[in-house]
C-alpha cells in the first residue's frame, strides 16, 4: 500500500513539473534550468521528509530536527548554485520552482 502511496505522490510531483517546465521553457533556458534544479531540490526534499516521518513513526523523534537542518541545506544549496551559474533569473526560477512543487508535496494524497 505505501508503495501505490508512493508511486502516486511520484507521478502527481512529474504532472506538476510538465504542466510548469513549457512555461519556464518559454521564459529562457536559464529559467528552465533553474526551475529543473528547483524540482530536483524539492525530490530530495520530499525524500528527507518521509524519513523523518518514518523517524517519527519509530519513536526516534528527537531526530527531527537534523533531519529539518538537511533539508534546508538541500534548499541553499540549490539556491547557491543557481544564483552562481544563472544569475538572477535561475536563482528566482529555483526558488519558484522548488516552492511549487513542494506545495504539490504539501497537497498529495500521500500525506492524508
Amino acid at each position: 500500500m505505501e508503495r501505490i502511496k508512493s508511486l502516486n505522490f511520484a507521478f502527481n510531483l512529474f504532472l506538476t513539473y510538465c504542466f510548469f517546465s513549457p512555461i519556464s521553457l518559454t521564459l529562457g533556458w536559464k529559467v528552465f534550468v533553474g526551475f529543473t534544479i528547483g524540482a530536483i531540490g524539492s525530490g530530495l526534499f520530499w525524500l528527507m521528509l518521509n524519513e523523518d516521518a518514518k523517524k517519527i513513526r519509530n519513536g526516534k523523534g528527537k531526530f527531527m530536527a537534523f533531519g529539518a537542518v538537511k533539508r534546508y541545506v538541500i534548499f541553499s544549496i540549490a539556491l547557491l548554485i543557481s544564483f552562481s551559474s544563472f544569475s538572477v533569473e535561475g536563482f528566482f526560477s529555483t526558488f519558484a520552482g522548488f516552492e511549487i512543487l513542494t506545495l504539490t508535496l504539501f497537497t498529495s494524497s500521500y500525506l492524508l
